[in-house]
């Protein structure tokens, strides 16, 4: 509590200072279809927070091409604009159906992009909980998205390194849906302190 003096010496205001609410940004991520758009929507629903969608998904289907190196940085920017969106409607919680990270890993994996200036901020951008889900679901086809199968638990690896070497922490997630949505709960509870 700060006391501040009117000048009227006679009056004294008492005014509390406080920090702005932390919001706890939710991250799933994870390889190709291992079923994180479908837990973000449910854990939005859950916890009556707003979430941010995977840009790419939509804009491959603007584009109505397959994907090619150029288009890597307006992923990115895409995917930071998706997600700071959903972070200013949040109260408490915002889920991120995927973040830049997975821009990041898939630049470099696909196209053999580094996209250094991205990576840069990843460290910044104030991520809470990374919900790293599991290949361990079947496979689903998304045409001009989703073309590898074989290459879930390269990504999986991929992912899970560089979660750790940013410092953020995280849970692996696996098993059914409803396994992983009580997982997810289970973690972000105990994250936000609920």
């Amino acid at each position: 509590m700060v006391r501040v003096e009117a000048q009227n010496r006679s009056v004294q205001l008492a005014l509390m200072i406080t920090d702005p609410p932390i919001i706890k940004r939710i991250v799933l991520t994870g390889a190709e279809s291992t079923g994180k758009s479908t837990l973000a929507k449910s854990l939005s629903e859950h916890y009556c927070a707003p979430w941010s969608k995977e840009f790419v998904r939509e804009y491959i289907h603007t584009l109505g091409r397959d994907l090619i190196a150029k288009d890597v940085d307006t992923i990115a920017r895409g995917q930071l604009a998706v997600e700071d969106a959903a972070l200013d409607k949040a109260q408490k919680i915002v889920i991120h159906d995927t973040n830049i990270v997975s821009t990041i890993i898939y630049a470099e994996y696909y196209f053999g992009e580094a996209l250094t200036w991205a990576n840069s901020i990843v460290p910044k951008r104030g991520y809470s909980l990374y919900l790293l889900c599991s290949p361990d679901i079947p496979w689903v086809a998304d045409p001009r998205q989703r073309t590898s199968l074989n290459a879930r638990a390269t990504l999986h690896t991929l992912f899970k390194t560089r979660i750790e070497k940013y410092g953020y922490p995280y849970l692996q997630i696996s098993g059914s849906h409803p396994n992983r949505f009580n997982q997810a709960i289970q973690a972000i509870d105990c994250c936000s302190g609920t």
